[in-house]
């Protein structure tokens, strides 16, 4: 926000040159972009008069003009098309340098000579308009440097907080400097206007507006505004248009209230606040029509739209040069609707930067009534009917309990209770003694960030000054501390994972309600975002799955052979307006022409043996449109239900064309990493292992995990498994290595022989499995 310096100044009792008024805009937290010093023109541009005007002999668009600047006439050609005989306007004669580094010269314009020039305000650094040439008031001195009449004032480019509403306002500004300063304000918020009604104007539902005003006007057509008005808006950055939109503009960077004004006679019935109907359109002041959705705020009359709710009016209702009627709005606007509709439409407004940081509902009335007062000096504005207030929000005073103690704890300070009363006092924070040493201060209705007594510390500092705060080295002292292993098993298990080969993943947490139904499932069982950035990522995922096989699905062709790791959140619903439940999760999926299960398996036991757990696979179809009928399971460590492992079912695996199969392993990390316990080990024995493999025939649906169970505390390991037409109906035969090995001998083939034979008594009696 661009800050004239002498506009701020006009709210001081004791005005500031421009490095200290800067410079005091920095202490109070506002943060200072640039300084921008004061345009300086050339003494030899000058006011002249336009005192005769006649066609250009060889051109249709140039006219030669007699230009009087007091002590000579010049002949000089223009291109302008607003130029007119008795204009008053600005004249670089030969000689002089414009603030762009142009030299004026003598020039021959197709065949006539020009002495100089006539400048539009471009072409002077004022503003970005060329279109012709600038026109001076009637009454200003011929003759004169423009330098005397054209007084530019030092800006001052500031950036404000998006807590703090009021520095986007001169005199929210103005206050904070005043405070760092030791002075008061001379100027202070308008009074309330006093007599309203609520009548001819509607807010409909609830998140569109906080307060809602209109005043009807009429105004007299033709005027202009004042130099001082025009200066103001320019050296913000604001092109003067007219009487009325410049007052609007005046006040909403004077006191931060954004206002619009409607042409009366193009509005027609009540006026209402509401959110957008299907198939409405509006055409805004930059002639862009706007297809409006049902989330827009819009202001509309009885028959159609008028305008953007706090960003921008529509062409239908736009004042003009015949205006005699006009309608004043001030609102209170829901600023997190208003900041999508805005984002929506790259409407970026003065206003909705405004709107967006909340503006108080107790600013309306004061700020419709500094416009009433203007026009009525400017345009001799008339009131027609009473000023419409709609207030759909209660006002509300806030009061802070703070101890004086607490704030100097924060601060490393030793101020007393009066010192932090009266630096308060300095922004209108009024304070009353409290019990037990506390203050109970009171918050002016235009700082509605300040809520808690660390609120208040700052202010204080702010005023104090930070050089004020004591330099000292941070207390440390020797405590227990607690480290959390959750991370260092995390890496632990990455590791384990990349050494198996497998490729770690980041996919969103986001699916589509494709994914689901791929899957057979239900979209009513997932969780729906309200605004999800496309439709590929429209609900929260449960498990992994879906968003690896499309990982898989993009990588198919790199290779026949990979798989991918990621360790990543799943959502579970938890009812109507809960917050779901966040598990993290590990997933696992391989893809390979064969032995696919094998591999996640393997994958599983390597976990299981890295961080000691005693997992077990139970067989369980867990989903028949999503598993392989015979290869899956549950994962559970004793009776607790950890994951799901298996094989992909083949007409899941087509759907996504990848060839080959697919394994699949998802795991409740959290609740594995309650089950790891450090591992035990013991000296390894000094002699000699023994290894001896036993094929026993059991039933086809004894599982590996059964085996183990039955010969705990032997050591085994799985070798093969065999289902043959030369085995009995219902039977396979298993294969299984036994590891034997004394710590005080080497055995005797004797020995082992007993030990094979007392391993299968262990198999035949718990399984019936029998020798083949």
């Amino acid at each position: 926000m661009k800050l004239s310096v002498d506009w701020v100044n006009s709210f001081l009792t004791k005005p500031l040159k421009t490095q200290p008024l800067a410079d005091a805009m920095e202490l109070a937290g506002v943060e200072v972009e640039e300084v921008v010093r004061a345009q300086t023109f050339d003494d030899k541009i000058v006011v002249g008069k336009v005192v005769q005007l006649e066609a250009h002999p060889n051109a249709s668009k140039l006219q030669l003009a007699e230009i009087d600047v007091n002590t000579t006439t010049l002949s000089i050609v223009c291109g302008a098309p607003n130029i007119k005989k008795g204009q008053v306007v600005v004249v670089a004669q030969v000689g002089s340098t414009l603030p762009d580094g142009m030299k004026i010269e003598k020039a021959v314009l197709r065949g006539v000579h020009s002495n100089g020039m006539l400048c539009s305000e471009a072409e002077l650094g004022l503003s970005p308009d060329h279109d012709g040439i600038m026109v001076l008031p009637e009454e200003t001195k011929i003759g004169s440097k423009i330098n005397n009449v054209l007084q530019q004032h030092d800006v001052i480019d500031v950036k404000t907080a998006a807590n703090r509403w009021d520095l986007n306002s001169v005199i929210g500004v103005a206050r904070e400097v005043a405070a760092q300063t030791g002075q008061k304000l001379k100027l202070e918020y308008p009074e309330h206007i006093k007599s309203s009604t609520s009548k001819g104007a509607v807010i409909e539902g609830k998140d569109v507006a906080d307060r809602y005003m209109l005043a009807k006007l009429k105004v007299k057509p033709g005027a202009k505004s004042p130099k001082w008005l025009v200066q103001h808006l320019q050296a913000a950055g604001v092109r003067s248009i007219s009487p009325v939109v410049d007052v609007t503009n005046y006040v909403m960077l004077a006191y931060g209230q954004p206002m619009h004004a409607f042409d009366a006679g193009k509005v027609q019935g009540d006026i209402q606040v509401r959110r957008a109907k299907a198939g409405e359109k509006l055409i805004t002041l930059d002639g862009a029509e706007r297809k409006l959705i049902a989330d827009d705020i819009v202001i509309a009359d009885a028959k159609q739209v008028i305008g953007l709710a706090g960003v921008m009016g529509g062409a239908n209702s736009e004042i003009d040069d015949n205006t005699t009627e006009i309608i004043l709005e001030a609102a209170s606007f829901h600023p997190a609707s208003l900041r999508k509709t805005a984002i929506r439409y790259g409407l970026r407004t003065d206003a909705s930067s405004r709107f967006e940081r909340g503006i108080p509902v107790d600013l309306q009335p004061r700020a419709i009534a500094k416009a009433i007062e203007m026009l009525k000096d400017l345009v001799g504005a008339e009131s027609v009917d009473e000023v419409i207030d709609v207030v759909q929000q209660a006002i509300a005073t806030t009061t802070v309990t703070a101890s004086p103690e607490r704030i100097n704890s924060f601060l490393g300070l030793n101020l007393t209770p009066k010192e932090v009363t009266t630096e308060l006092a300095k922004l209108n924070l009024v304070s009353k003694e409290g019990i037990k040493g506390s203050i109970s201060v009171s918050v002016p209705w235009w700082r509605p960030d300040v809520t808690m007594e660390e609120d208040l510390a700052e202010e204080v500092i702010k005023l104090v000054g930070y050089d004020k705060l004591p330099a000292t080295i941070p207390a440390w002292r020797p405590r227990e501390v607690s480290f959390d292993s959750r991370w260092s098993r995390l890496w632990q298990a990455k590791a384990v994972l990349r050494s198996l080969g497998l490729f770690e993943v980041t996919t969103y947490s986001f699916i589509s309600e494709d994914d689901i139904k791929r899957l057979g499932w239900n979209t009513k069982d997932f969780l729906k975002l309200k605004n999800p950035l496309s439709s590929e990522q429209a609900y929260l995922r449960e498990v992994l799955l879906p968003s690896h096989l499309n990982t898989l699905a993009r990588n198919r062709n790199y290779a026949k052979s990979f798989g991918i790791f990621e360790f990543s959140k799943t959502y579970f619903k938890q009812g109507e307006g809960k917050l779901p439940t966040e598990i993290p999760s590990l997933g696992v999926l391989t893809t390979s022409p064969k032995d696919s299960y094998a591999t996640v398996k393997t994958t599983l036991d390597r976990l299981a043996r890295e961080f000691n757990l005693d997992i077990t696979v139970e067989p369980k179809v867990y989903d028949k449109h999503i598993a392989h009928p015979t290869r899956s399971g549950e994962v559970k460590i004793g009776k607790e239900w950890i994951g799901l492992i298996g094989q992909l079912h083949p007409s899941l695996v087509s759907q996504y064309k990848i060839k080959g199969e697919v394994g699949y392993l998802e795991l409740n990390w959290d609740a594995l990493l309650k089950h790891i316990a450090p591992k035990a080990f013991k000296p390894a024995s000094r002699f000699q292992q023994v290894e001896r493999d036993l094929t026993v025939v059991v039933d086809r649906d004894i599982s590996w995990q059964q085996v183990k169970d039955a010969l705990k505390g032997e050591r085994v390991s799985f070798v093969g498994d065999y289902y043959g037409d030369d085995l009995p109906t219902g039977k396979k035969s298993l294969t299984l290595r036994l590891q034997l090995v004394r710590d005080d001998r080497t055995m005797t083939d004797s020995e082992v022989g007993d030990e094979v034979k007392r391993v299968q008594e262990r198999l035949k009696k718990s399984l019936g499995a029998h020798t083949r």
